[in-house]
This record gives C-alpha cells, sequence and structure tokens, in this order.
C-alpha cells in the first residue's frame, strides 16, 4: 500500500477543479482497502471515497484526511434460467459494465450507456437515465464495514434507494464502502423506451436490438452533454426537483407545458432541465470561466482556468435564480469534497 501526500486531485474528476489530497491512497483488493482504513483510524484522519470522480466538486482547499481511489476491478457472471446475474467490481468504469453487458445480450442497464463514473458510485447515488435507475436491476451491494472490517452484503432493499439516494448517503450508512455491485438481468429482451427521446428515436423502429439502443443513447447524450475528457464537467448537476401535487397545480397555471413525471399519489417530479431552459433561459449562461452547456441547461461546463469557489458560486447563484423565479428549492445532484 503506497500512501502519498499532497496529491492533486484536478486529473481524478471530470469537473478538472480543486485542491490536493492531504493523503491519497489507489486500493485494488479488499486487503488494501483495509489497511487504508486502518491506517486511516490509527493516524486520526477522516476518509473520502473517490471512484471515477464524475459526480464530485473538490474544495479549491482540498480534501482533508485520507482519500481512498477505489481501482478494484473485474466483471463475472452467474446465470440462471433466463436470468444472469454480474457482479462488477467498484473500480470498473460504469459504461465498461454496460458494454459488457450489451455484448453478452444481457438486458436491464443498457440505458445507462455513456454515463461517466465507477460502478462503485452508482449504488450511493442510485444513478438512473433515460427511464432507468441501478435501483431497478441492482439484487445486492457488497460493502466493506468500517467498524468492523467485515465484508457485508446489503439487499436492494437494505439499499433503501430512492431517487438520487440510497442508504449510504445516510449517517446510517456512511460506515459502508461499497465493494461490488451484483445486478439482476435478463437475457429475454426488455426494452425500456418510455423516455420520450427515445420514443423518438424509434418511432419507425418498435423493436431496436440491445446495441441499437446503446448506439441511440450515446448519440442522443453526445447532443445534450459536452465531452468530459474535453471540458470540466460534471454532467447534470442539479438534481430534479420534486414537489407536491398542489405546487404542481400553481405551476401549471403559470406555466402548463411543464413536463412532470408522478412519483407517488402525492409528490411529481418536474423536469429541471425544462425549468432552466423555457422559465429562465439559461442555455449558454456564462460568469467568468464557468457555464451552462449551450445544449442543456442542467450541466455546467468549467473550462481551463476555473476554480471550484467559482462553480460552487455559480450553481448557488442558478439555485437562487429558480427560488426567485418558482419558488422551487432545488439540490445538487454533484457532492462537494473538502
Amino acid at each position: 500500500m503506497n500512501i502519498t501526500r499532497a496529491i492533486q486531485l484536478q486529473k481524478y474528476t471530470t469537473l478538472k477543479v480543486g485542491g490536493v489530497a492531504e493523503y491519497f491512497v489507489e486500493v485494488t483488493t479488499t486487503k488494501e482497502l483495509s489497511d487504508a482504513v486502518s491506517y486511516a483510524k490509527e493516524q486520526n484522519l477522516a476518509i473520502t471515497i473517490l471512484g471515477g470522480g464524475s459526480n464530485v466538486l473538490v474544495s479549491d482547499s482540498g480534501i482533508k484526511g485520507l482519500t481512498i481511489h477505489m481501482q478494484l476491478k473485474g466483471i463475472s457472471q452467474v446465470a440462471l434460467d433466463d436470468t444472469v446475474f454480474v457482479t462488477a467490481e467498484a473500480g470498473e468504469a460504469l459504461d465498461a459494465l454496460v458494454a459488457y453487458t450489451v455484448e453478452h445480450e444481457l438486458w436491464g442497464i443498457e440505458n445507462l450507456s455513456h454515463i461517466p463514473g465507477s460502478v462503485g458510485a452508482t449504488p450511493v447515488q442510485n444513478v438512473g437515465a433515460y427511464g432507468v435507475e441501478v435501483a431497478d436491476s441492482i439484487e445486492q451491494v457488497t460493502v466493506f464495514n468500517c467498524e468492523t472490517h467485515a465484508i457485508e452484503i446489503l439487499s436492494n432493499r437494505e439499499c433503501a434507494f430512492a431517487y438520487r439516494h440510497s442508504l449510504f448517503k445516510t449517517e446510517a450508512g456512511k460506515k459502508y464502502i461499497v465493494v461490488s455491485v451484483t445486478f439482476k438481468l435478463q437475457q429475454v429482451p426488455y426494452r425500456q423506451l418510455s423516455y420520450k427521446d427515445l420514443q423518438i428515436y424509434f418511432a419507425n423502429n418498435p423493436m431496436p436490438t440491445l446495441l441499437e439502443i446503446r448506439e441511440a443513447i450515446i448519440q442522443i447524450r453526445a447532443g445534450k452533454f459536452p465531452n468530459w475528457h474535453e471540458v470540466g464537467t460534471a454532467g447534470s448537476f442539479f438534481k430534479n426537483p420534486v414537489v407536491t401535487v398542489e405546487e404542481l397545480t400553481t405551476l401549471l397555471k403559470k406555466y402548463p407545458t411543464i413536463p412532470s413525471y408522478i412519483v407517488d399519489a402525492n409528490h411529481i417530479k418536474l423536469s429541471l432541465g425544462w425549468i432552466l431552459d423555457n422559465v429562465l433561459h439559461l442555455k449558454g449562461y456564462k460568469k467568468g470561466c464557468i457555464e451552462t452547456y449551450k445544449n442543456q441547461a442542467l450541466v455546467l461546463v468549467a473550462h481551463e482556468g476555473a476554480t471550484a469557489t467559482e462553480v460552487e458560486l455559480f450553481a448557488n447563484e442558478i439555485v437562487e435564480k429558480i427560488k426567485s423565479e418558482i419558488n422551487i428549492l432545488i439540490e445538487w445532484e454533484v457532492t462537494k469534497l473538502k
């Protein structure tokens, strides 16, 4: 185990901003993970887990304590009739896993194509796109318990998934580090094409193959999101707001075409991208080195020379604009690390 100091973290995140890790270590096995956690405890250091770095904003002052970069790799599968359980280690890239499932003709997570980040982060955030969340397919999550140093298995129910939320975001769940994720996938075709963009794309092809669905989503995302290899971005920076039925009724009086999706009997999810574009007209809005993406205002772009402080101020300005205009408080999807 090679613990280093003052490692610049910009290259480890897709936003490409922020300071250094006070202590930094890459782990490739559960034994190394256990040793790293033991070291942090011995030195009284806080622990921060870093995966693909696609959904985080590292403070300009850096991250105090020990940053553990998860690099456990490997994908395996076990078949049971038409169901196949695919297990991916936490350090695998999510898109590499999706490509694997498509190649092996396994249905369930193809709509998550071309999302940056690692597998280990998916249950934490309950990553979702194009009408699908990982919670729909996760069978179980294997975790390392930082208190007992035991490897435990949590069922889908135990993970307490909700919209962009899970057990791992709660105080009770912070003792766990995701080691691997097992997905329950199907060999029988199961097309999930209810999302509007996919309905339009496949209007003349109602029975697309797995590969066609993956290629369609990659093409659609390319039109909405900047290339994270070329510019700093964390994808969708904010969560879609969830409002009450009463709040929606009020909004519809002023904005009758606002897209909405039923969450439960009392709550509705709104399209924040539509609000930012059609109500606040913020596509391509720029301040200094930060701007909303020209094709999707939900996405923030940090250009060369940007700082984490600029990103935070810009994001908070948008939060205030929405609060002022339609009286809804939105939340970051991105997690700030410091």
